[in-house]
């Protein structure tokens, strides 16, 4: 374990994400991984169930933050990079393995992996920390999911233990985690945009009330999917991506 973490194990909790926001409320401050072998309440994000077989990774960080919410997000970016390097890793394979907006992590296409972000402590606008919820298909994936999905069993051909997905993720978020602390979102963008999923490619991009077909040209500053269309450009900072 990295210098500085600390790791809680549950054989099942409602979700780890909770249990994190469980520690925070009770004052425990610091930055704490929870991991458990099964979840009863998994949730992806917008509040969607997130399939929780046992076989697979569910684990949480609890991150103490000392930034506003706009440079804490770019923790998301930070953990899909985290994520793609294990994958990349398991797999033997960094070609195949990609960063699909907002938040997904890609093998062949296909969704591996998904990460959902939420703040905790002292109140939404100032939170004392961030919570990184990072769910892994390792032994299982959904059959009939929004997207076409896949695990490390399916493209490995052989089983691989949670523990260990979990152990290479602790080593790699910290190294890009100190990556983002000492050499600002800027490098994990680029670093993220190398590995992207899409770009400059033409895509859908559903929102909460309307459809966008445009080229992903590119992501600004801020992390937000910059979208042509129709002669014009729209930044979009929330929405799921498909490809036509």
């Amino acid at each position: 374990m990295p210098e500085g973490y600390d790791l809680r194990a549950f054989d099942i909790l409602d979700s780890t994400n909770v249990e994190c926001r469980r520690i925070a409320d009770a004052g425990q401050g610091g930055n704490v991984w929870v991991v458990a072998a099964a979840q009863s309440a998994g949730k992806g994000r917008r509040g969607r169930e997130w399939v929780s077989r046992p076989g697979n990774l569910f684990a949480s960080l609890l991150y103490a933050i000392d930034c506003d919410l706009a440079t804490a997000s770019q923790l998301s970016f930070v953990t899909a990079l985290a994520v793609r390097d294990v994958v990349a890793d398991i797999l033997q394979s960094p070609d195949i393995v990609r960063c699909k907006w907002p938040n997904d992590v890609l093998a062949r296409g296909k969704k591996i992996a998904g990460i959902l972000l939420e703040t905790a402590g002292q109140g939404s606008a100032a939170p004392s920390h961030v919570i990184i919820g990072v769910g892994i298909n390792v032994a299982h994936h959904p059959e009939n999911g929004q997207y076409p999905a896949t695990s490390l069993t399916s493209e490995l051909g052989r089983e691989i233990d949670a523990p260990l997905v979990l152990e290479r993720l602790i080593h790699s978020m910290d190294f890009w985690v100190a990556r983002w602390k000492n050499q600002g979102f800027s490098v994990i963008r680029q670093a993220w945009k190398d590995s992207a999923h899409g770009l400059r490619q033409e895509v859908i991009v559903r929102l909460q009330d309307e459809e966008i077909k445009g080229i992903f040209v590119d992501l600004d500053e801020t992390g937000a999917l910059i979208l042509e269309f129709e002669g014009k450009r729209r930044h979009i900072t929330a929405g799921d991506v498909f490809f036509p």
